[in-house]
């Protein structure tokens, strides 16, 4: 008698935000990221309307740059889907915390959204087949036992916290990819 190994969806999505919970924020925080302060961000508390958990994480570089990282898990799916935006502030700040009472939703609208960069798949250059089969991603493979689950979520959570802790290099291949838009506080361009 054969059965069939599987994890809920739930499984899979604790998995998932336990991995970046325990690897990609530290990784992101050594590297001057902290937890957003807008209003309006989300910071790993569960999300009804996207079903999972969202993480926004931001630094502002010494050049008046601020950087985003968001990471995305939703239930049904099998990846961490982690963004990078960056965006050139008009005004110079002292402090992440004067951020504090702005919404920060405009920074993820249009024209905005077409700069933010899936790391791990909007990043690689040449034919796009050569990565779809052989480079890593922020995703939990197929399993058929305990140990081959326990083997994907160790291979992830050591992507995830490598890339992580190396973030600079996916900024530095953001701005070979884009420029970044000046905008207000609010996130307004200018």
């Amino acid at each position: 008698m054969s059965t069939s190994f599987k994890k809920s969806d739930k499984e899979l999505l604790d998995a998932r935000n336990a991995i970046f919970k325990e690897y990609g924020i530290p990784g992101l925080e050594r590297n001057g990221y902290v937890k957003s302060p807008f209003k309006s961000s989300w910071f790993g508390q569960y999300d009804t309307n996207i079903r999972g958990y969202s993480y926004e994480l931001c630094r502002l570089a010494d050049n008046g740059e601020l950087h985003l990282v968001n990471a995305t898990m939703v239930k049904g799916d099998k990846w961490i889907k982690i963004n990078l935006n960056i965006f050139q502030l008009g005004e110079k700040l002292e402090s992440l915390d004067q951020l504090g009472d702005c919404e920060g939703i405009n920074f993820h609208l249009p024209p905005h959204d077409s700069t933010s960069m899936r790391l791990r798949n909007d990043d690689y250059k040449g034919p796009p087949l050569f990565h779809m089969m052989f480079s890593p991603e922020y995703k939990l493979g197929n399993v058929g036992s305990e140990s081959s689950f326990e083997k994907e979520v160790r291979k992830l959570a050591d992507l995830v916290g490598k890339d992580m802790a190396n973030i600079r290099s996916f900024e530095r291949r953001w701005h070979e990819l884009h420029r970044p838009r000046t905008t207000d506080v609010e996130g307004n361009v200018i």
